[in-house]
């Protein structure tokens, strides 16, 4: 039972992931709808609701990393390793969406004529990068721990 919890969270992680990244690329990805600024075919990035999905996205890791901590597996076994491993993530993961929601909010105050230089974008973005460069590595260190559990190393 402890395997198929440690699995039903690790596979929630990834829907959030994929949600994440759908904002990210909505808000950074270029595209010709973006780029050429036509009234009948241009789409400007509704900063709103990528901001009201990331907020959403923030509560949702939070459950998430509650669900963790009360499953709360022995840390000498592989789930409870595991688990450790994905709390971290999760955790890496919030900070990460909570640092381009501010900026997705600073955008939109800026499309509503509040200033946002282009300094304060880069350090902002820079900031994210450092962060996101973080959960990358962990999870490498998840995904190694991941192959651990499905082979479990022979005594």
């Amino acid at each position: 039972m402890e395997r198929e919890k440690t699995a039903r969270l690790a596979r929630q992680v990834s829907l959030l992931l994929r949600e994440y990244m759908a904002v990210q690329e909505d808000l950074f990805k270029p595209t010709l709808r973006k780029i050429v600024r036509l009234p009948f075919f241009y789409t400007p990035v509704d900063y709103r609701a990528n901001c009201l999905k990331l907020e959403a996205l923030i509560q949702e890791l939070g459950a998430v990393k509650s669900a963790i901590r009360k499953g709360n597996p022995e840390g000498t076994q592989p789930e409870g390793k595991f688990l450790a491993l994905l709390r971290g993530y999760v955790s890496l993961m919030g900070t990460a969406a909570e640092k381009l929601r501010e900026i997705c909010g600073r955008l939109e105050e800026r499309s509503g004529g509040a200033p946002y230089s282009r300094q304060e974008y880069k350090i902002d973005m820079a900031e994210l990068r450092q962060i996101q460069k973080k959960h990358l590595d962990a999870g490498v260190a998840l995904n190694t721990q991941l192959k651990d559990l499905d082979h479990p190393p022979s005594e």
